[in-house]
């Protein structure tokens, strides 16, 4: 599960390298201080933990940070992959440090991931099969209150500062605690694996909080914070891992944009791609009739592609994957689908969600390219061959570059195209209109975040390029306003791997072989975009031949 402790190594005869003490420390640090992550790749040592939150543990973890950054500073790599290794843990270490700054634990009210979520999501991951597992899962549970406690003491920090979460984020999260609270104990999602109420107190003292002592922005740019820009360019750096201004990632959203509709209007065979989105939009057998339509759909297109995945692949993963709906206690507020990995030990699969709010709104031409993304070749494919790299240091097979891992996905969407996996002019359609959608976020997370873009302007300019249905659009744009940077990652990860692999084409000729591309970006992990550039430049030059 994890990598061998210095003990072990030493039993056979293999004495751990300075740089491996130091990733099987860090490693050990990462999962005692973050219990429900640990729990979720497989490592139940400390399942019957949720972690701390507060000053303490934000001081205990900086004092760690710092301890392993000296340590990564002074080592001596021995051979290339220790190289790389330093330099993607010192980065990570850095950029840990340095977000300190901005305390974005002042302001953290979400509707995605927040703690009204995650403490549901802990049945998908936590090993009940067992009485062991049933027993820590209740401490987990009887500690919510607590951390609570803690959680809404940050906010009301955040509030002293000027430092708050958006008005649209606050009511949505409150709305989602009154509604979970509104059941019978028997209708919530722990109710057969532990005690309910530590839960339920804990939801009623947020919901209370929110509603009658919290006082959110109306401004939803990062901008409108203390300290909001350089707040907005650390989260450039820390998604993207480049060096990139707010005014750069926008004109490169609208040059993208203009190139794929291009493209778009090929296929439309019509300027007016407006119109032709709203004829598209307005059939209604473009659109899924029901939730077990709707999954099943996904799971045809996957046994499709599933079947072509040997021709353009060296390697592939030895776990698999399943469809499962996003649950109905969050689909509402959800995006259209998401993955979740597998454990290293290979206990349960992968899973791609699917969101079937309101199927009906859900178009079916939209469909190939999702699954693409989020299962195979995309998000799936690439993580399960990456917990699969023994060879790496823990931290980089369970972990990586935001970057490269939605530009990877977003990269195989194309992929597609080229393995035959859309069937018609309007899965290609839709294709183009999520490469579309991923050059809109450029565009729209820099306006929130630093050009003083209103929610409604950037919903009304989703509207003016996009295919997608209005409660799809509206749930991208409330994503963006609370996760600043992160929707920056998928184009410009994209655009960096499509420009090695032209590099790599022009270098090598008829000696280019895609599949050995593949395996080469994919064989290092989700490294940062500086490092898989000079990984990939040293490969061509080892391709190249007299």
């Amino acid at each position: 599960m994890r990598t061998l402790p210095l003990l072990a190594l030493l039993a056979t005869g293999c004495a751990a390298t300075p740089v491996e003490r130091l990733c099987d420390d860090y490693w050990e640090f990462l999962m005692r201080e973050s219990p429900t992550w640990a729990t979720q790749i497989g490592d139940r040592r400390y399942e019957d933990s949720l972690g701390d939150n507060g000053p303490e543990a934000r001081a205990r973890w900086r004092a760690g940070s710092q301890r392993f950054l000296e340590r990564a500073r002074a080592a001596k790599p021995q051979g290339e992959d220790e190289i790389v290794t330093l330099d993607l843990l010192t980065g990570r270490l850095e950029l840990e440090l340095a977000q300190d700054e901005h305390a974005f634990w002042q302001w953290d009210v979400d509707q995605m991931y927040g703690p009204q979520i995650w403490i549901l999501q802990l049945v998908n991951t936590h090993p009940l099969g067992d009485e062991r597992g049933r027993r820590s899962f209740a401490k987990r549970l009887e500690a919510f209150p607590a951390w609570i406690d803690r959680y809404v003491a940050d906010l009301r920090e955040g509030m002293r500062h000027g430092r708050v979460a958006t008005r649209m984020a606050t009511e949505r999260v409150a709305a989602q605690l009154r509604t979970q609270l509104a059941k019978p104990d028997a209708e919530w999602p722990l109710a057969k694996a532990g005690p309910v109420a530590p839960v339920r107190r804990a939801f009623e003292t947020l919901a209370a909080f929110l509603e009658k002592e919290y006082l959110p922005r109306e401004a939803v740019g990062l901008s409108a914070l203390p300290g909001g820009e350089a707040a907005y360019r650390y989260r450039i750096r820390l998604q993207t891992s480049l060096e990139l201004t707010p005014q750069e990632l926008h004109e490169i959203g609208l040059a993208e944009l203009a190139s794929i509709e291009k493209e778009m209007r090929a296929i439309a065979k019509t300027d007016d791609l407006k119109a032709f989105r709203a004829r598209i939009m307005a059939d209604r057998a473009n659109f899924a009739s029901s939730r077990e339509e709707y999954l099943e759909g996904f799971r045809r297109i996957l046994r499709k592609v599933d079947a072509k995945l040997p021709q353009w692949f060296s390697r592939l993963p030895k776990n698999g994957y399943e469809v499962k709906p996003i649950e109905e206690y969050r689909e509402k507020d959800a995006v259209a689908a998401f993955y979740n990995r597998a454990p290293e030990d290979g206990s349960r699969l992968g899973i791609f969600y699917a969101n079937c709010h309101r199927p009906e709104t859900r178009p079916r031409y939209n469909m190939a390219a999702l699954a693409v993304h989020e299962a195979v070749p995309g998000h799936h494919l690439q993580i399960a061959l990456l917990v699969e790299l023994r060879g790496l240091p823990a931290f980089r097979r369970n972990s990586g570059c935001t970057a490269y891992v939605e530009g990877w996905a977003l990269y195989t969407e194309r992929l597609a195209d080229e393995m035959g996996v859309y069937e018609t002019d309007l899965e290609r359609f839709g294709m183009l209109t999520y490469q579309a959608w991923r050059a809109c976020r450029l565009v729209v997370d820099t306006g929130i975040h630093a050009l003083g873009w209103s929610r409604e302007r950037s919903i009304e300019f989703f509207k003016d390029h996009l295919a997608l249905s209005e409660t799809e659009i509206v749930n991208e744009i409330d994503r963006y306003i609370i996760w600043p940077g992160q929707a920056l990652a998928y184009k410009v990860g994209q655009r960096e791997i499509q420009s090695l692999r032209a590099k790599a084409e022009k270098a090598l000729g008829a000696q280019f072989r895609l599949p050995e591309f593949h395996t080469e970006v994919l064989r290092h992990g989700a490294v940062t975009l500086p490092v898989l550039r000079r990984l990939i430049e040293r490969w061509i030059a080892r391709q190249v031949r007299p």
